[in-house]
């Protein structure tokens, strides 16, 4: 299996680049194709979607052909990212609004007809947040989040969400070395499924 791991964490540092590093090396062992995307590498610096005629967007863009181009070739997306602001990181989203575009990720139809172009494909999500885990039960946001992905764009274009997990008070945690690790264990048995 061909899995891309897509990370949006502006540093080198931080848990979501472990959690991705700690996915890979796990799947690897299981004799599958990973690579890391890492957003904020300059390599996949993409502008945020701007247009004035709708033929802008399918403007020549290599940066966004060469991300569809590994997107095509995957099998599997591994989305990791950071909770902030209730939602993904901007770069994440934009990230969705240029590389999921019409004609490569879903096409309309008249009389509302859509095709969905990555049916067969499949996600899992590995979130980060500050907050306690009862924040999530009590106010069901990761629901919200979770459907958002999976009815409004994950879904929309076909891909099927088969992981969704938010780990939480990642700031408490920063040095609770036994947590953390309980954390990439869970990521380990995940990735080795």
């Amino acid at each position: 299996m061909k899995q891309l791991i897509i990370t949006a964490h502006p540093s080198s540092k931080g848990f979501t680049h472990k959690i991705a590093k700690t996915f890979k090396k796990a799947s690897e062992a299981n004799k599958n194709e990973v690579e890391i995307m890492n957003l904020y590498h300059k390599k996949y610096a993409q502008d945020f979607l701007a247009f004035e005629e709708m033929s802008d967007l399918w403007a020549e863009n290599k940066v966004r052909d060469r991300i569809q181009s590994k997107m095509s070739e995957a099998d599997e997306y591994i989305f990791v990212f950071p909770i902030w602001w209730g939602s993904m990181p901007a770069i994440m989203k934009n990230f969705f609004d240029v590389n999921f575009s019409s004609g490569f990720a879903f096409k309309f139809h008249s009389g509302g007809k859509v095709d969905k172009l990555l049916t067969g494909k499949t996600a899992k999500v590995f979130a980060t947040c500050d907050a306690p885990g009862f924040i999530y039960k009590l106010f069901p946001f990761a629901m919200r989040l979770k459907g958002y992905l999976s009815m409004y764009i994950l879904g929309f274009c076909g891909i099927k969400i088969t992981d969704f997990q938010i780990f939480d008070t990642m700031g408490k945690s920063r040095d609770d070395t036994n947590k953390r690790e309980q954390m990439l264990k869970k990521i380990k048995n995940i990735a080795q499924k």
